[in-house]
C-alpha cells in the first residue's frame, strides 16, 4: 500500500469474501525467495497491480477525543514492471456534531528502483498527493499535501544455513515528509511533518519454503508483523502540538496465493496519539495474480532502469 499514515486510529475489518482459487503466487513485491506483504501502517517496498477493498479503521478516541471510524479502498496498476500510479479515498464518521465526511483523494507514483535477489533487499521511491479539494463534509477546509517516500525491504534470508531460525526474519522502513501547499488554510495551521516507521515479520511461508514443512495448512500462510509509526511537526505546528505522535501496531497476515487479510492492534504511544487500542484490517486483491493477463498486466513490458546487484 501507500505512504506512511498516522492516522492514530484502529480498525476492524467489515464484511465477507471470497475465496479464490490456487495459483503460484509470482509478482507480489518479491525479491528474491521473499515475499514482501502488505502491511497496514507504511508500505511495502514492491511495485504491483493490487486492489485494496475494503480497509476499515475504527477509533473509540482520536487525538481530539472523538470517536472515528474510516473505511476506504485503494487501487495501484502498473504502467511498467517497477512503476505504478495508485488513487484511493474513503470515508470518515466522527462521533460528534463533525460526522460523515468524504476524505480526500490521494494519488501516488511509485518506482521500484532496486531488488537484489540474493540479499533479498528492495527499495522504492514514491511521490504522494491528497487533493483537498476532494473533501466533503468534517474533512472540507484542507490544503493539498504533498509527501515524497522512501520505502525499503530486507530480508534475512542471507543468513547462513547454521541460522536458519532467523532466515525467515524481515525488516521493512519507511520515511517521508508531508508539507500542505498553504501552511495557513482558513482559520487552521497545518504543519509540515517528518514521518517514520518500521515493520519486523516473521514469513512462515518463507519458513515452509526455505527452512523446514510446516504440516498445518492454516499456520503455513501467517506471517507475524509488529509495526511503529510516527509523526513530527517540524514547521508551522500550532503551539502545544510539536511532540511527536504515533503508534504501535502488533498484528498477522495471513497471506494466500491471490490475496491476503492483515489485522493489526493499534496501540496510540501518547495521549496526542489517541486514547484505547483497537484494531485496524484491510483485504488486498493481488490482480497480478488474478487477472495476469488483462489487467493486472503493466501497460508497457519493458522494465525502467533498476539495480539488481548483477555483475
Amino acid at each position: 500500500m501507500s505512504l506512511l499514515r498516522i492516522r492514530l486510529a484502529v480498525g476492524a475489518l467489515a464484511g465477507a469474501f471470497v475465496a479464490l482459487s490456487a495459483a503460484a503466487a509470482h509478482a507480489h513485491a518479491v525479491c528474491g525467495d521473499r515475499i514482501f506483504p502488505t502491511t497496514l501502517a507504511i508500505d511495502d517496498p514492491g511495485v504491483t497491480d493490487e486492489l485494496t477493498l475494503p480497509s476499515v479503521t475504527w477509533l473509540p478516541k482520536n487525538g481530539d477525543g472523538v470517536g472515528e471510524l474510516d473505511i476506504g479502498a485503494e487501487w495501484a496498476k502498473t504502467i511498467f514492471p517497477n512503476f505504478a500510479i495508485s488513487v484511493g479515498g474513503g470515508a470518515t464518521w466522527l462521533h460528534g456534531p463533525d460526522g460523515f465526511g468524504r476524505d480526500a483523494l490521494d494519488t501516488e507514483a511509485k518506482y521500484q528502483f532496486m531488488c537484489i535477489p540474493q540479499l533479498e533487499l528492495m527499495a522504492s521511491a514514491g511521490f504522494s498527493v491528497e487533493w483537498g479539494g476532494s473533501a466533503t463534509g468534517a474533512q472540507v477546509g484542507e490544503p493539498n499535501m504533498y509527501s515524497p517516500v522512501l520505502d525499503v525491504g530486507l530480508g534475512f534470508g542471507a543468513l547462513p544455513k547454521s541460522m536458519n531460525i532467523l532466515r525467515p526474519f524481515a525488516l521493512t522502513g519507511e520515511i517521508s515528509t508531508t508539507t500542505p501547499g498553504q501552511a495557513v488554510w482558513g482559520d487552521e495551521m497545518f504543519p509540515t511533518t517528518f514521518n517514520w516507521g518500521f515493520s519486523l515479520q516473521y514469513s512462515l511461508p518463507y519458513y515452509n519454503a526455505n527452512v523446514g514443512e510446516i504440516g498445518n495448512a492454516f499456520l503455513k500462510h501467517l506471517i507475524p508483523t509488529v509495526e511503529f509509526a510516527f509523526s513530527t511537526p517540524t514547521a508551522h505546528a500550532e503551539e502545544g502540538t510539536w511532540g511527536t505522535t504515533g503508534t504501535i501496531q502488533p498484528g498477522v497476515v495471513y497471506m494466500a496465493d491471490k490475496w491476503q487479510i492483515a489485522v493489526e492492534a493499534v496501540i496510540p504511544v501518547n495521549g496526542a496519539s489517541g486514547h484505547g487500542a483497537g484494531v485496524v484490517a484491510s483485504l488486498d486483491l493481488f490482480l497480478d495474480d488474478i487477472l495476469p493477463d488483462s489487467i493486472g498486466r503493466p501497460i508497457f513490458s519493458q522494465t525502467l532502469p533498476m539495480f539488481t546487484g548483477a555483475r
